[in-house]
C-alpha cells in the first residue's frame, strides 16, 4: 500500500535515486542524454539534504513496503518537485500531486504553479493545471531544458 510522508533526513538517497530514474526513463523520448544528464546533476543527496534543510519546502516521500518510489515538493506556491520511478504503482505521481495540494489548500493558497517537463505536461494537463508560456530551465553545464509554466486554481 502507497503511503505519503514528510521525508527525513535518512531519505535524501532513495530521493536522488528516485529523482534521477524517473527522468533517465520517462524523459528518454522527451528530451536528448546531454539535457537529462544536466538534469539528473541537480538531485544530488547533498541537494535533497539543503532543501531538506531549508524551512520554505515541504518535501513528500511516497513509500510502498518500505521503499521510497517518489518525491514531491511545494516551495511557497510551487511543486517544485513530483517525480514517481518506474516500478512505482500506478498513480504514485497522482497521489504525490493530491498531497501537494492537500498541503496548498491546508495554508490557505489560492493557486499551485508548476515548470512542467515536456514528458509530464500531459499529466499535468489532466489534473486541471493550465499553460501559461514556454520557458527555458536553466542547468548545469550551460544546458537548458525547454519546459511549460503551468498554473492551477485551488478555489472552487
Amino acid at each position: 500500500m502507497l503511503c505519503i510522508r514528510p521525508a527525513a533526513a535518512s531519505d535524501t538517497p532513495a530521493l536522488a535515486r528516485v529523482f534521477a530514474a524517473a527522468i533517465e526513463t520517462k524523459a528518454r523520448l522527451s528530451y536528448g542524454p546531454r539535457e537529462r544528464a544536466a538534469w539528473v546533476a541537480r538531485g544530488t543527496p547533498a541537494r535533497f539534504a539543503a532543501m531538506l534543510g531549508d524551512s520554505r519546502n515541504s518535501i513528500l516521500a511516497a513509500q510502498v513496503a518500505g521503499q521510497i518510489c517518489g518525491v514531491a515538493a511545494l516551495t511557497g506556491d510551487e511543486v517544485s518537485l513530483l517525480y514517481a520511478a518506474p516500478p512505482a504503482p500506478p498513480g504514485t505521481g497522482a497521489a504525490l500531486l493530491g498531497a501537494v495540494e492537500t498541503l496548498a489548500r491546508e495554508r490557505g493558497l489560492p493557486g499551485l504553479r508548476l515548470c512542467a517537463s515536456r514528458n509530464a505536461l500531459s499529466f499535468y494537463l489532466r489534473r486541471g493545471f493550465t499553460i501559461l508560456a514556454p520557458a527555458l530551465r536553466p542547468l548545469p553545464g550551460n544546458v537548458s531544458l525547454p519546459v511549460c509554466l503551468m498554473a492551477k486554481s485551488l478555489t472552487p
